[in-house]
């Protein structure tokens, strides 16, 4: 059912990578222990000025080998038209890592640590673990206590070595003052089954091009092999399986230093939701959350993102006057036109506290309309092939950014369980598909945004709002065929703008709405027989759209 015209495919490469020499004025010491509460010992590399006295120190913990940079980045020269951006660092970086030859020369030291299994620090291999952070913790506080720092310490780096900070800061180590998490994702389960559809391919590409390569002992290979096979993990959030991870996430409120989060639009699925998710959930009063569209790697390296960041710190670690608390915005995003246009908006909270949630109905005519259809209609594809759409055209410049959620009446023909895939798409005044950067910046081709449900898992969690449907996953709620089900579908944070005559177009599948599944993938699904989807009438099939008011361009 779907006409869309598409605007030429980008297949162009968009990834360099440029390491530089180390710098002058630079104190290298590799390999030196830092001893763990058991008595185990970690291995790290220390950067520090010469000619100084104790600084303050930021460090990073990671299950890539610390020394190993432009190796990891060189995976991705199998995508030939992956968009990841320029990645400019020296030959002392550390995969998704603070850059020593960008820190130590302003007066900053830097350790990246190997975590316990990997790399040259031995023992069991146990990432995204409580012992994990809890060595964290450990070798933080030991760092504090060296005759060269001064104390202070604050954490940065990308992805794990973003993650961990958020479960390490919630464990209050001593002399640790500030974090930068860059897209980093916490809530594991909801990104391992997204919406309750087993996302089998990511975790198991990550670990076999990335970890598992970086172990200490290669015997443990299979062990990790077993943690990152989605399909084989208990589905239910309340199997003791998961018990330690769900106690690891409400911990997150205990954060309490000031932070800096990078986020992106560019990785739904993966990071994308945690970096808002993560905002809203960690306790510190200087809470900051920096969004864009790039590649995650590239933005994070890149002149503007190593400014922000350098900013932040040089305020909350040095305590320089630099009008950090007066200029800069709790919030801070790039509401994208299309794949490179984009405009900044700034905000004192997020959600955006001047959000008016619009809701438009399913309609008939394949339509997004402002008032709910007085009779029923129903759109019917085949599960495994086929697709609905439905089409608001702006009247008026738009910017949509936030939490967007999908009320959907589904009817099944066959089968008792299904995958709904869902995507927003952008369509010029022309009606061809306007693309943006997706998957890490892997997918120059991607739609606005995406979500996805297991209709068994359809139910809610308490801390559900109507603007952003949370799923329980505690319980699984039967289907029956031929009978209309109420679901509602989480789709993941974004920010857009349209002009008048520009269409968002609603996307429901029963497969991954393509170009996807890049750098993850779903190889379980369950569908059968056709998809019915129902609206007007007595089925309240809506949107519900975050629009702020509209910025003129930049």
């Amino acid at each position: 059912m779907d006409g869309t015209q598409t605007q030429q495919l980008e297949t162009r490469r968009h990834l360099t990578v440029q390491v530089a020499p180390r710098g002058a004025g630079m104190s290298v010491v590799k390999d030196f222990g830092i001893p763990m509460a058991d008595g185990s010992i970690l291995s790290a590399n220390r950067y520090l000025p010469q000619m100084q006295g104790p600084v303050p120190i930021i460090m990073a913990m990671t299950i890539y080998r610390k020394e190993l940079h432009e190796v990891h980045y060189r995976v991705f020269d199998a995508i030939p038209n992956t968009h990841l951006g320029v990645m400019c660092f020296s030959e002392d970086a550390t995969f998704e890592g603070p850059d020593p030859a960008f820190w130590v020369p302003h007066g900053y030291g830097v350790i990246h640590v190997d975590v316990r299994g990997f790399g040259k620090s031995p023992g069991r291999a146990a990432p995204f673990s409580k012992q994990a952070f809890e060595d964290f913790r450990d070798a933080i506080e030991w760092v504090a206590n060296q005759p060269w720092s001064n104390g202070k310490v604050a954490l940065s780096g990308v992805s794990y070595l973003g993650l961990s900070q958020y479960f390490v800061a919630a464990l209050a180590p001593k002399g640790l003052v500030a974090i930068n998490p860059w897209d980093a994702r916490t809530d594991r389960f909801r990104s391992d089954y997204l919406g309750g559809i087993p996302n089998t391919v990511m975790s198991r590409y990550i670990f076999e091009n990335f970890t598992i390569p970086s172990l200490n002992d290669p015997g443990q290979a299979d062990t990790l092999r077993a943690f990152t096979d989605m399909a084989a993990q208990p589905r239910l959030i309340t199997d003791p399986v998961h018990a330690e991870r769900i106690a690891m996430m409400e911990g997150l409120k205990n954060v309490t230093v000031p932070t800096l989060i990078g986020g992106s639009f560019s990785d739904q699925g993966k990071h994308s939701r945690d970096a808002f998710e993560n905002y809203m959930r960690i306790g510190s009063k200087d809470k900051y959350l920096f969004a864009h569209r790039d590649g995650e790697w590239g933005a994070y390296y890149d002149p503007a993102g190593l400014a922000l960041q350098r900013r932040f710190f040089d305020h909350f670690v040095k305590g320089v006057d630099n009008g950090w608390d007066v200029d800069q915005a709790p919030i801070s995003l790039r509401i994208h036109r299309t794949r490179t246009a984009y405009h900044m908006r700034t905000a004192a909270n997020w959600p955006i506290p001047e959000t008016d949630y619009r809701i438009v109905h399913l309609a008939g005519s394949e339509q997004l309309a402002a008032a709910a259809p007085g009779e029923s209609g129903m759109v019917e594809y085949d599960s495994n092939t086929g697709a609905a759409h439905f089409d608001m055209v702006a009247q008026e410049p738009m910017d949509i950014a936030g939490h967007i959620a999908l009320t959907l009446w589904v009817e099944l023909t066959e089968g008792e369980d299904t995958d709904l895939f869902v995507g927003l798409s952008k369509l010029d005044r022309e009606g061809n598909t306007v693309h943006f950067l997706g998957e890490s910046g892997n997918n120059p081709n991607d739609i606005v945004s995406r979500g996805w449900l297991r209709l068994s898992h359809r139910g809610e969690a308490p801390e559900s709002k109507p603007w952003r449907p949370v799923l329980a996953h505690t319980a699984l709620q039967p289907v029956q065929t031929r009978t209309p089900v109420r679901a509602r579908v989480e789709i993941h944070p974004t920010a857009v703008h349209l002009e008048p005559g520009e269409t968002l177009r609603l996307i429901v599948s029963g497969r991954s709405i393509q170009p996807a599944d890049l750098a993850m993938g779903f190889e379980e699904r369950i569908n059968s027989g056709n998809h019915r989807i129902h609206f007007g009438g007595a089925y309240d099939s809506a949107l519900s759209l975050p629009v702020i008011p509209a910025s003129k361009s930049s």
